[in-house]
């Protein structure tokens, strides 16, 4: 598959996700404390993962950051990159993620933030979705990248 093929879905869905993910932390957390948000939008920042899991080992979450960006940048250029647009609308999604909070999670290293800067709240009062953990548009991408992924052989047509 030649490049302008799947350059354009894998650049366009990451650079999006990657951009949107940080000029929203960005404006968000740059708000003065008394701020008042939608109910939806609640600041938060997060050392660990997903459920504030290994938020003890920070140092940990960053380096296996730093294993898992190349391992799915390979998994996509190996495997997924000439199957058409949705594979690569999908990785772009995920890479663009992976890198947003990978930005955070180098800053925190150095001391300039506490975590990954998360500020979507979904709080729909019943289990398990409540409570849920506050997320960001880095974490919509990789979620949904990786959904898409594992539906796409739903999308796919079968050979005769």
């Amino acid at each position: 598959m030649p490049v302008r093929e799947w350059l354009p879905w894998f650049a366009a869905s990451g650079l999006a996700t990657l951009i949107l993910d940080l000029v929203t932390k960005q404006v968000l957390f740059a708000c003065p404390p008394d701020t008042e948000f939608p109910a939806w939008i609640r600041l938060a920042v997060n050392p660990g993962v997903a459920w504030s899991l290994f938020a003890e080992h920070p140092s940990l979450v960053l380096g296996l950051t730093f294993l898992l960006i190349p391992v799915l940048v390979w998994v996509w250029w190996t495997s997924y990159r000439k199957e058409g647009a949705l594979p690569n609308l999908a990785f772009g999604m995920v890479l663009g993620g992976a890198l947003g909070n990978a930005v955070d999670r180098v800053a925190a290293f150095f001391g300039h933030i506490g975590g990954v800067r998360d500020f979507l709240h979904v709080d729909l009062g019943f289990p398990p979705f409540d409570p849920w953990p506050t997320f960001n548009i880095a974490d919509s991408g990789i979620c949904v990248g990786f959904a898409l992924v594992f539906l796409m052989p739903l999308f796919q047509r079968k050979a005769a």
